[in-house]
């Protein structure tokens, strides 16, 4: 059955599409942790994994709208089936399929190629960090080399600036973690240059050390969105 013959769980609204290029899209939806109850995940045909049975609402809400996108963004694809949740609660996608999943602050985020053209993805979304609390994880997330590039910004552009270097990592981990198996930092990538983040180990012969991966972004007013799409090699 196909999605839009499901009906839209309650707790789920705002649905928007977008292909972003040939055989790469974009869904996101709100969701409201409120309005969740256990029947909504039988009623859309999303099977809730055993693991989140007793999680609190806003996990439940989380899985729910990422897997009922994600669901929608295959089916765009001409492809059926949802994101099991693997043992390190990472997303497998069906076959024929990359993508990956975010969620902040009442908003699902998924971005889905088809794997025929795309390698990897990675889409992270993050609300602007405060300059109070950009101060206290500056040295946790940034390298030394992005923490001179801050001088002489204002405390809201430092504030901004890490908050664009955090997403963008960790979409970069999204992206790189199914093709390497290998877990890495935020001081194991640096933001060299505007549009990429240039690996400071190797992650596996196919990424070395070196390495600079293009990613893209988009400010809003509450929050800005990053990705990084791999296009396959031809």
């Amino acid at each position: 059955m196909s999605a839009t013959a499901q009906p839209r769980p309650a707790s789920l609204s705002r649905l928007h599409r977008e292909e972003l290029s040939s055989g790469l899209i974009r869904i996101s939806c709100q969701f409201q942790p409120e309005l969740l109850n256990d029947e909504q995940f039988a009623q859309a045909g999303i099977p809730l994994p055993p693991s989140l049975r007793t999680a609190i609402s806003k996990r439940k809400a989380e899985y729910l709208a990422g897997r009922w996108c994600a669901r929608e963004a295959l089916q765009l694809l001409g492809l059926e089936g949802i994101p099991q949740l693997t043992q390190d609660r990472s997303p497998s996608w069906p076959v024929g399929a990359v993508g990956s999943i975010t969620h902040s602050h009442g908003v699902a985020e998924v971005m889905v190629g088809d794997a025929n053209k795309w390698l990897a993805v990675g889409v992270d979304t993050e609300q602007w960090v405060s300059t109070e609390r950009a101060a206290r994880l500056e040295r946790e997330l940034l390298t030394e080399e992005e923490l001179k590039a801050l001088s002489g910004m204002t405390p809201l552009q430092r504030a901004n600036r890490l908050t664009l270097i955090f997403s963008a990592k960790e979409s970069l981990f999204k992206a790189l973690y199914p093709l390497t198996g290998k877990r890495f930092y935020f001081h194991d990538a640096v933001r060299r240059h505007p549009n990429s983040l240039t690996l400071l180990r190797t992650l596996s012969a196919d990424w070395p050390k070196g390495t600079q991966i293009p990613f893209r972004w988009r400010e809003r007013q509450h929050s800005v969105l990053s990705w990084i799409a791999l296009p396959k090699p031809r």
